[in-house]
């Protein structure tokens, strides 16, 4: 009898120990232009979401033109300052293909250069006060050993000091954790879009599709990644065109009410149309017979990603938030619609 009271015990302090009930969930935005403007769409989504982060792309790292080069690039600008009373976290992004060069002192000296650039975009922030910088890299198994090195070369820098460094979590890198790595970082922040092959034809949807985030994140794989996770959920949409089923690339400018002319598109499927004459739309010239594929992010999609993300819950109190922060993207999102999809992780 003493021995069952101890394994009841023992299961009730187990139990008792499980992350359960509500959270105190942050919101945020990403905001990935290259020039604040100030713009009033923007500034109410942020102010009356409430976001309490704003994380800001200040600038690329990409190859340069010799080998093993790598070279910031569309370094970000404040033609408005940025509002005052809103907490900043900058990020930067680095391109995979950097990492791929011989050289051992690579990953050492791009994280002085980083911080060199990063202090002196800093400066100029209305609120100086930094608590998080986040590093954005898709990293692979045979880049990580450099990438990491990196990021440990950061956190013995002077700017990055008493700072959180997180780093984005691709699907396949919480999935693949063997092959992936975990990143020496304070936390992760996982990425829920982007989960599907952009460049292969079909009717799927690259951008959020719930089967797929399925396959990802099963198993309590957020649950169980040893670092805290943030969580980003897309605000975007695009058109792919695929000619002969090939991959030609992203139309921005043409968009839902240009299918739905069906003296040019003809639909296929529940997100294809097909050309049914050369024409010149927006600046693209199409093709007759080739196929357009058009991927929305919409707020039910996203309260269904963000219902199953939700429930994989870890002992900490996540910020969740909405890429991007645009004005033209925006009028597809109602702000209370998103202010619903964000109280879904309480």
């Amino acid at each position: 009898m003493r021995y069952l009271l101890i394994i009841f015990s023992l299961l009730f302090l187990l139990t008792a120990c499980k992350p359960t009930g509500s959270r105190q969930v942050t919101p945020a935005f990403y905001f990935w232009k290259q020039s604040w403007t100030g713009n009033a769409t923007e500034l109410a989504y942020l102010q009356q979401l409430p976001a309490r982060k704003l994380y800001v792309k200040m600038f690329d790292v990409a190859p340069g033109e010799k080998a093993g080069e790598a070279v910031p690039v569309a370094l970000f600008q404040q033609q408005q300052p940025l509002p005052a009373d809103q907490e900043i976290v900058p990020v930067v992004f680095l391109m995979n293909e950097i990492w791929n060069t011989p050289d051992t002192t690579m990953a050492v000296q791009l994280a002085q250069k980083t911080e060199k650039l990063l202090s002196q975009l800093c400066s100029s922030l209305p609120n100086k006060h930094i608590t998080e910088i986040q590093i954005d890299c898709d990293w692979t198994k045979n880049t990580r050993e450099t990438y990491f090195r990196y990021l440990q070369a950061l956190q013995r820098l002077p700017f990055f000091k008493g700072k959180e460094i997180s780093a984005t979590i691709r699907m396949h890198q919480i999935k693949y954790t063997g092959s992936s790595g975990i990143p020496p970082v304070n936390k992760g922040l996982l990425m829920c879009y982007n989960m599907g092959d952009l460049r292969k034809p079909g009717d799927h949807n690259s951008i959020l599709d719930i089967s797929t985030l399925e396959s990802y994140i099963g198993n309590n794989r957020i649950s169980n990644y040893p670092l805290p996770l943030d969580i980003a959920l897309p605000l975007f949409q695009w058109t792919v065109l695929f000619e002969n089923n090939q991959y030609k690339g992203i139309l921005r400018s043409v968009g839902t009410r240009e299918l739905e002319n069906k003296n040019l598109f003809i639909p296929h499927g529940r997100q294809l149309f097909v050309v049914q004459k050369d024409t010149l739309i927006n600046g693209y010239m199409l093709k007759k017979g080739s196929e357009l594929r058009r991927e929305i992010t919409n707020v039910k999609l996203l309260e269904d990603a963000a219902q199953l993300i939700s429930a994989q819950r870890q002992s900490y109190n996540p910020t969740v938030i909405f890429y991007h922060l645009d004005a033209a993207t925006l009028d597809n999102y109602p702000l209370h619609e998103l202010q619903k999809v964000y109280r879904l992780f309480n």
